[in-house]
C-alpha cells in the first residue's frame, strides 16, 4: 500500500506498518507543528490486498482509497496501457480553459498571447515527466487550432493554414507556436541531460542502479519491464547523443571507440 499526502509517500504492507506510519506522522506533527491534511490524502493498494483489509486501513487512517484516475502533484499516479485515455485529462483542462475565453471578444494578438502563455503552458508539468502519445499531442494542437481560426462562438471559422506551418518561426511565415511533440522531447532531453552530467543526485543514482549500473546514460538500454517515466526519458536519448560531446581531462573515464569526444 502506498500513502500519498501533500508531501509524503509511504509504503505499507501490513496493519502494523499502518500503525507505524500514523505514529511517525504524529511525531512529525509534534516536532514541526504541522498537521497532515487527511482530506487531501489517499492510499494506493496493490491488487493482492483484500477488500476487507483495504476498508480497515482506510477507516483507521481516516482517508479514502485512491482511484485509477487520482492525481498526485497534478499528475496521474497510475499509468496503464491506454495512455491516450489516461492522459486525456490534459485535453479536458485545455478545453475548459479555452471555453472560458470564448465569451470574450479577442483580437488575433490577444488569442496568440493566450494560446502561447496559457494554453501551451498547461501540459508543461506533464511533459516534463511523461512522453505524451502522438494522438494526445495532435488532439491538444487540434483544440488550439480550432480556437485560433474560430471567428465567433457560433462559427467554426476557416482553417487557412495547418498547425504545422503555424509552428514555424515568424521569419519563415509562421506564428512561432509550439510543436508539442518536439517540445515534449526537448523537456525530456533536459531530464536526460541531468542524468548524464549530475550523477550524484538521488534520482540519477536510482535510475543508474536500475537501468545502467555499469555505464552512463549514453550507454543505457531500455531494459526489461521499464517504467513509463524511463521509457519517456529514453526517447530523448538520440537527441542527447547527437549533440553531446565529452571534453577530455585525464581521459580515465573516456572510451576512445565509443564516446563522442573532442
Amino acid at each position: 500500500m502506498l500513502f500519498a499526502g501533500d508531501s509524503y509517500l509511504f509504503c505499507c504492507a501490513t496493519e502494523n506498518d499502518t500503525t507505524n506510519v500514523l505514529n511517525l506522522l504524529k511525531d512529525f506533527e509534534m516536532a514541526y507543528g504541522e498537521v497532515v491534511n487527511f482530506s487531501k490524502s489517499f492510499v494506493f493498494f496493490s491488487v493482492n490486498t483484500q477488500p476487507a483489509t483495504r476498508s480497515l486501513i482506510c477507516q483507521r487512517m481516516g482517508i479514502q482509497e485512491a482511484k485509477d484516475t487520482s492525481l498526485y502533484l497534478g499528475l496521474i499516479c497510475i499509468i496503464g496501457r491506454n495512455k491516450n485515455a489516461i492522459l486525456g485529462f490534459l485535453k479536458d483542462k485545455l478545453c475548459k480553459r479555452i471555453q472560458s475565453w470564448e465569451g470574450g471578444f479577442l483580437s488575433k494578438a490577444g488569442k496568440e498571447l493566450l494560446l502561447k502563455m496559457v494554453a501551451q503552458a498547461l501540459p508543461n508539468h506533464a511533459m516534463l515527466v511523461f512522453l505524451l502519445p502522438l494522438n494526445t499531442c495532435k488532439s491538444l494542437e487540434s483544440t488550439m487550432s480550432k480556437h485560433w481560426w474560430q471567428s465567433s462562438k457560433q462559427s467554426r471559422g476557416v482553417t487557412w493554414m495547418s498547425w504545422k506551418k503555424l509552428c514555424k518561426h515568424k521569419n519563415n511565415g509562421g506564428l512561432n507556436f509550439k510543436d508539442l511533440r518536439q517540445y515534449n522531447l526537448a523537456l525530456l532531453g533536459k531530464k536526460a541531460w541531468r542524468l548524464l552530467v549530475n550523477e550524484s543526485t538521488l534520482v540519477s543514482r536510482v535510475f543508474k542502479a536500475r537501468y545502467f549500473p555499469n555505464g552512463s546514460f549514453l550507454t543505457a538500454t531500455l531494459g526489461n519491464n521499464p517504467s513509463y517515466v524511463w521509457r519517456s526519458i529514453f526517447e530523448a536519448k538520440d537527441l542527447i547523443t547527437a549533440s553531446a560531446r565529452k571534453s577530455i581531462a585525464s581521459g580515465i573515464q573516456t572510451s576512445i571507440t565509443e564516446d563522442h569526444w573532442l
